[in-house]
């Protein structure tokens, strides 16, 4: 066989690949569920047999060579990968982590028409608190995308090696129920007047801070009426009439066409429509072609179009 055509180690090559894509030793073999020190002989033997340098020892990522070589091996990786899969005759599955708010009013109820197009994919949705940490240990491998609420004042990058893509950007706006307007005593004459009223709060007052400075009113101190954690749980307290909340079309359901939350509408100062933030679809490189995350991805954004909630 001519030298030149011999192919490395699949282990080798694996290694190499999980190491590109989560950017260390000990990621990679949390990832492949090894010990580092097999991840190390296996990036050390790749070199040996390659002649080159794959790994910059001094930022600790990729040489300009193993940069390259990632690219053009990481394709047919995949494809082995899913021939592997096919011949196994296994159904193709999608794990989705989202933030609560989002998965139980929205993407839940919706679920189902994507499980009737697509009946031969399994798809399990796993509520979580925050983003998910895709280089954590086992995350990669049981996770293939996340939606999660960022708001437009977060200053922590985005990880490297992931892809993301905005899903929607929805206004933010106060909800009270009925009993809750009628204990103001009717709708507020202007925005202002929110700040003498019981303001329902998440884990801090950050959220209504940056709507008032939105709506061009000054806020000096926040009154709070209940620091409730989520979204989700702050639209329960409205509804129950302990305060008013913030929220957004995807995590009111039917409630405004249900009458059981209003929308605040001051008499005298219009509310402006104020996005403070994007729900966003992340995952990582590799898994971002997966044909299931694909089929997904496509789907979710026609289902904010065609919702009018972009």
């Amino acid at each position: 066989m001519d030298q030149r055509y011999r192919i490395p180690p699949l282990a080798a090559l694996n290694a190499f690949a999980a190491f590109a894509r989560t950017g260390g030793i000990r990621r990679a073999a949390a990832e492949l569920r090894v010990d580092h020190a097999a991840i190390s002989r296996h990036l050390r033997d790749l070199e040996q047999s390659l002649g080159t340098t794959l790994r910059d020892r001094a930022t600790g990522g990729l040489t300009q060579a193993g940069h390259t070589y990632y690219t053009q091996i990481t394709p047919h990786l995949d494809g082995l990968a899913r021939a592997t899969a096919e011949v196994r005759q296994q159904a193709p599955s999608l794990t989705v982590t989202c933030v609560h708010g989002f998965a139980y009013h929205w993407l839940l109820p919706r679920l189902a028409a994507f499980r009737r197009a697509h009946p031969k994919m399994e798809v399990l949705l796993r509520p979580i608190d925050a983003s998910t940490p895709f280089h954590a240990p086992g995350i990669a491998a049981e996770t293939h995308a996340d939606i999660c609420y960022v708001r437009d004042d977060a200053t922590t990058p985005t990880p490297r090696g992931l892809c993301s893509v905005t899903i929607a950007r929805p206004p933010v706006f106060p909800v009270v129920s009925p009993a809750g307007l009628a204990a103001l005593g009717g709708q507020p004459d202007t925005v202002a007047d929110l700040l003498h009223a019981p303001l329902l709060q998440e884990e801090d007052e950050t959220e209504w801070r940056l709507w008032f400075e939105a709506q061009h009113v000054p806020a000096g101190t926040i009154p709070s009426a209940g620091r409730l954690w989520q979204a989700h749980i702050t639209l329960a307290a409205a509804r129950a009439g302990e305060g008013i909340a913030l929220s957004n079309p995807f995590l009111l359901g039917d409630d405004l066409e249900t009458g059981r939350l209003l929308r605040i509408q001051p008499a005298r100062t219009p509310l402006e429509e104020t996005p403070l933030g994007a729900y966003v679809l992340r995952a990582t490189e590799r898994g971002w072609e997966n044909h299931a995350l694909s089929l997904f991805r496509a789907w979710l954004l026609e289902q904010v179009t065609d919702a009018h909630l972009c």
